[in-house]
């Protein structure tokens, strides 16, 4: 039985791996997004965070990449997302992020 987990994780990396060499193929900005969130979509299932991250941002899907680390409770990631890219991220996607970091932040007494 591990073996058969075994062989269903390392298809899902040959997948998102795969996705990832389609974008970097070059072809119109349009399709290369779409291969990245594609990998991104992957990289979630089996639950590679930084590759998520790094591959909506190739995307250029920062409210998607936000919103993972948020979902993930991965928050310094998403508030630096949205500090990086606050231009590109949903508005109320950043407030709530922003929200959420600020009672994080006062709980833990590391408000600037």
């Amino acid at each position: 039985m591990t073996a058969v987990a075994t062989a269903y994780k390392l298809q899902e990396v040959a997948r998102a791996t795969a996705f990832e060499h389609c974008a970097e193929i070059p072809r119109s900005t349009e399709e290369e997004r779409t291969h990245y969130a594609a990998a991104a979509r992957c990289y979630a299932e089996i639950n590679h965070h930084q590759d998520v991250v790094r591959t909506f941002k190739l995307a250029s899907m920062f409210t998607q990449a936000a919103s993972y680390c948020f979902d993930n409770n991965l928050l310094d990631n998403a508030v630096s997302i949205i500090k990086k890219h606050e231009a590109q991220v949903d508005l109320d996607t950043t407030e709530c992020i922003k929200e959420v970091a600020r009672m994080s932040y006062l709980e833990s007494k590391e408000l600037e």
